[in-house]
């Protein structure tokens, strides 16, 4: 590392009254970062003087000054010889992309590669290291040298420089004194000089510019060590340090840093807003901004309104998946208020059918009519064949228009600035013409999308002077009171990290970032020694585990660890236990609902009985608030969709047969082949109902699973006493009359669908239902039964002799069930069964069952929506409300820990 130290110190004063008497000054800084707080600082400067107006100073990062001086000079030669074309990062991206792609190397992350060559070659210039490198057969560094080469082409072809190259451009017009150069040069923020800091000082200093270093006052902290039990705690510590600061100091410049802040950004964030944002938003306004400032942003596409933009131009170019169309359908990001409830009802239905992945035809296809607008625009999108990026940015552009994008409400500050951006982003994608050509529709937008992945968004908020920075971010800056996080073993100073692509020989003797761990070492004690001369309170903290894993505080804090005090944080911040204590408790037995109607006929049959046994709440809100969660999709058939096969296949054969003796009248060779038929016809309802849950392939194979099912289950049908089929799901298959579909029990108007109701030659009747899944538990053998519709079929049919499930499962074919008597082959007679043989009678048995059901129709006439599970982690598994009931608040379902039931 090669300090700046010999050049003559300036003190913040003196700095600031050479740049305000001199145009021709300029101070020039590490990072951006620091120019913004130097601009500010001279604007206190000002304002301490009793000025209210003053010229802005030249005060610039150095990259930035490297641009600004490359405009000059090519506004200077406007007329002459021109500059080469300075390429922006997105086209040095994309070249270096193409140019990684042009090897034909079988890469698995190709991309990530590109990434990688751009940072080698960025090193390259800036630490003047000589291209090609000396391979000496390493695979990785021969292969960057062919990309670096054919690079090097495509920039000759381009006639055009990228940014690592533009300084030593530059360097030769400086050298030949062909650039407009300062009077006075200030450096501020220089750790350490590379190469061509060094090249940019000599020459400089020969073109007579005069060069100073700005030297901010130091400060001898008040150093203190702290230890979290964990990074959670540590966290969770600094933010309350942060707000306390912030609250005894109300002036003070207040900072945390945090060396691996990308890694922490999310769970940092949560824990700074619990502290330091106690206020929640109402619902419907847009959110306030934070009182601090986190340096690290998220890449554009993280942020849900970029999201929405790239999805809508995803579905029109070529579908999209099953998760992403439903975020798409319920943003609010685009369509209009009226087409709102369009939307959501089409994520519903598309989630009911199993779609997993839509693609644009099928969006034409299947949009309501509120939709068909936008589906209209993106067919013709669509329809563009290959153009450059400027005409594709044009008609993405018209495109997002058409959809209402960005939807319908105000925009706050955030979104805004997110909309710019993303104009900006159109703008530097059409500038991608010159490296990218006349591409297609999808290469166009995968070309978006990854410009929006790659550009780092942080929305601009007002000064704070509390700041959340990165290790880089905070160097050459001073603040009040600082702490600095992560300062464990695994962290501080941090493992080596040499590039891949550039010799690790060369990498150590040029002193290149984390080359080796020598230079790591040198790098975090100078920090060290930094924060410690930046402020006037310092604490360094560390966690002594993460993630079950047992940390040792940094080699570097070994001079402090006998003062070392445990970290101090509170389970919750005192905004929020201040709102519980003041807060006026209001409680409300909400364990009763309206009753039903005395006319009403509620939804689900059967099931809202068996949904009042499982859990009150549940069949409340299932069949009269009409609550259910949306539908999962899922690749090939469900099983809901394999019942039901079996329901219709079954119901075409015996609409034919009618009875056992139409069965048995058929021979071997006519029953096959009536299988086979109503099989195919069933399957080809499916098919053209869920195209997209049946292909042709899987067809075929249900259709051999349905055949073979079937015929096992019709031998069966054959062994059993004479029978011939009354109904089936409530319709007359003989020319009994049909039956009111409607039926009352209990007071409460059901409307039931029985599956099956056979009649004996002596008059008597059989209830049947089909169960294509695993046995449970029969509901004769439950007090409260789950499933009583086989019960109160029997108990609403006259001269009921037997009521069973029909199982037709591999594992389990044949029937179970009760019968009055031993007349019913297959079905145990209700003496046999364990749980109905204390019966008197089977008249009796039909009474015991009449109390139970008429017990749960009671609690359903009289609003009984408690949330009271029968059996929390059974009932609970699959039910799908625990959003509404939020029995987790009181009840853990997770396996291995106690219930309470």
């Amino acid at each position: 590392m090669s300090a700046i130290s010999d050049l003559p110190q300036l003190s913040s004063d003196q700095a600031w009254a050479q740049l305000e008497a001199s145009p021709a000054a300029m101070l020039v800084c590490a990072s951006s970062r620091q120019a913004g707080a130097y601009q500010r600082h001279y604007g206190q400067w000002q304002l301490a003087r009793g000025r209210r107006v003053w010229a802005t100073p030249a005060i610039l990062s150095f990259e930035a000054l490297l641009r600004q001086w490359y405009q000059l000079a090519e506004a200077q030669l406007r007329f002459g010889k021109p500059l080469p074309r300075l390429l922006s990062t997105a086209q040095s991206a994309l070249l270096w992309r193409q140019c990684v792609e042009h090897s034909a190397l079988p890469l698995l992350r190709g991309d990530e590669a590109a990434q990688l060559a751009a940072q080698a070659w960025q090193l390259a210039q800036e630490y003047r290291l000589t291209l090609p490198f000396a391979a000496q057969g390493h695979a990785d560094i021969e292969n960057f040298n062919r990309w670096a080469q054919r690079y090097r082409q495509q920039l000759t072809r381009l006639q055009a420089v990228d940014e690592a190259m533009l300084d030593a451009l530059l360097l030769e017009r400086a050298q030949a004194g062909e650039l407009q150069l300062p009077a006075q040069c200030i450096l501020a923020g220089f750790a350490e000089l590379t190469p061509r800091l060094r090249q940019w000082r000599q020459t400089l200093a020969a073109q007579g510019v005069a060069l100073a270093q700005l030297q901010l006052a130091p400060r001898q902290a008040q150093l203190q060590v702290e230890a979290a039990v964990d990074e959670e705690q540590e966290l969770r510590a600094a933010a309350i340090w942060l707000r306390e600061q912030a609250q005894h100091q109300p002036q003070a410049q207040l900072a945390v840093i945090v060396p691996d802040l990308s890694a922490r950004r999310a769970q940092l964030q949560r824990v700074f807003d619990e502290q330091l944002c106690p206020v929640q938003d109402a619902p419907g306004t847009h959110a306030q901004p934070r009182p601090y400032n986190l340096s690290l942003g998220q890449p554009l596409s993280a942020y849900g309104l970029v999201q929405t933009a790239l999805r809508l131009l995803q579905l029109a170019a070529g579908g999209l998946e099953a998760g992403a169309l439903s975020a798409l359908l319920t943003s609010a990001y685009w369509g209009s208020t009226a087409d709102a409830e369009s939307r959501a009802a089409l994520d519903a239905e598309l989630r009911r059918q199993g779609w997993l992945h839509i693609e644009a035809a099928d969006w034409a296809r299947l949009a309501p009519a509120p939709l068909q607008g936008y589906a209209q625009a993106a067919a013709t999108l669509r329809a563009a064949r290959r153009l450059p990026a400027g005409e594709w940015s044009e008609r993405f552009a018209q495109l997002l228009q058409a959809c209402a994008w960005p939807g319908p409400r105000a925009l706050d500050s955030e979104e805004y600035q997110l909309l710019q951006r993303w104009r900006e982003l159109l703008l530097e994608f059409s500038a991608l013409d010159p490296v990218l050509g006349r591409v297609d529709l999808a290469s166009a937008l995968a070309q978006l999308r990854e410009l929006a992945g790659r550009e780092v968004f942080q929305p601009q908020s007002p000064a704070s002077r509390l700041q959340v920075l990165g290790v880089l971010e905070a160097q050459g800056l001073s603040f009040d009171a600082v702490r600095v996080l992560s300062l464990d073993d695994e962290h501080w100073p941090a493992p080596a990290r040499p590039h891949p692509f550039i010799p690790h020989a060369l990498q150590r003797a040029g002193g290149l970032p984390h080359a080796s761990a020598a230079r790591e070492l040198a790098y975090a004690q100078a920090q060290l020694v930094d924060w410690c001369r930046s402020a006037e309170v310092l604490v360094l903290s560390y966690a002594q585990r993460s993630e079950g894993r047992e940390q040792a505080p940094s080699p570097l804090l070994l001079s402090w660890l006998d003062q070392v005090q445990p970290a101090r944080s509170a389970a919750l911040p005192p905004a929020w236990l201040a709102s519980q204590a003041s807060a006026q408790s209001e409680s409300l037995d909400d364990s009763h609902a309206p009753p039903p109607g005395a006319q009403a006929v509620l939804r689900g049959g059967a099931r809202v009985l068996g949904d009042q046994a499982r859990c009150p709440f549940r069949a409340y809100a299932v069949h009269r608030l009409g609550a259910k969660p949306l539908e999962t999709p899922a690749y090939g058939l469900q099983a809901y969709d394999r019942g039901e096969l079996v329901h219709r296949v079954l119901e075409r054969l015996w609409r034919q047969w009618r009875d056992q003796a139409g069965l048995l009248a058929s021979d071997e060779s006519q029953c096959r082949a009536m299988i086979f038929q109503a099989v195919d016809q069933e399957l080809a309802q499916l098919a053209q109902r869920a195209p997209q849950r049946l292909g042709s392939g899987l067809r075929q194979l249900e259709a051999q699973r349905l055949q073979a099912l079937i015929t096992q289950w019709l031998a069966v049908e054959r062994a059993r006493a004479p029978f011939r089929v009354l109904r089936i799901e409530d319709q007359a298959v003989t020319d009994e009359a049909e039956v009111e579909p409607v039926r009352e029990f209990a007071g409460l108007k059901l409307r039931l669908r029985p599956d099956r109701i056979d009649a004996t030659p002596e008059g008597g009747r059989i209830v049947l239902d089909y169960k294509t899944g695993a046995a449970r538990k029969p509901p004769w053998r439950d007090g409260r039964p789950e499933d009583p519709q086989l019960l109160l079929y029997a108990l609403l049919e006259p001269q009921v002799q037997a009521l069973g499930f029909a199982r037709l499962n591999v594992e389990a074919l044949g029937f179970e069930g009760l019968a009055a008597d031993e007349s019913q082959p297959g079905f145990a007679a209700y003496e046999e069964d364990a749980g109905t043989q204390e019966a008197e009678s089977w008249s009796a048995l039909l009474g015991r069952w009449r109390g139970e059901l008429e017990t749960l129709a009671e609690e359903i006439r009289r609003g009984w929506a408690a949330v009271q599970p029968k059996h929390p982690r059974v009932s609970c598994r699959d039910c799908g409300l625990h959003a509404l009931c939020r029995i987790r608040d009181v009840v853990s379902l997770d396996e291995g820990e106690e219930v309470a039931e």
